[in-house]
C-alpha cells in the first residue's frame, strides 16, 4: 500500500446518467462520472495510473491523496482506495 497525488481530473461527458425519469432539458437530472490521473512512487520509481469515480461518489481534487495497492512483482497493477469506508 502507498500514498498516490492526483494529478488531473476529467469530467466524462460522453457518459450521462439521467437520474430523472421526466427531464425538461437535455442536462435535466443528468450527473456525469469523473476520470482521476494519479501518480505514485515505488523503490524511487514514478508510476501513473488512473481510475474511474462513479457519478454518485464524491470526486476528489487535483493534489488530494489516495491510497494505491499495488503488486510487489509489477508496481504497474495497482487498485485504488478512494474512502476509508472500505476497511
Amino acid at each position: 500500500r502507498i500514498v498516490a497525488v492526483i494529478t488531473g481530473v476529467k469530467t466524462c461527458w460522453w457518459i450521462k446518467v439521467n437520474k430523472k425519469a421526466v427531464r425538461l432539458g437535455p442536462l435535466d437530472g443528468a450527473t456525469f462520472p469523473h476520470m482521476i490521473y494519479f501518480t505514485y512512487y515505488v523503490d524511487g520509481v514514478e508510476y501513473k495510473g488512473s481510475y474511474c469515480v462513479s457519478y454518485y461518489l464524491k470526486c476528489p481534487n487535483v493534489n488530494d491523496k489516495i491510497t494505491v495497492f499495488y503488486d510487489k512483482n509489477d508496481p504497474t497493477k495497482y487498485a485504488v482506495k478512494l474512502y476509508s469506508s472500505w476497511e
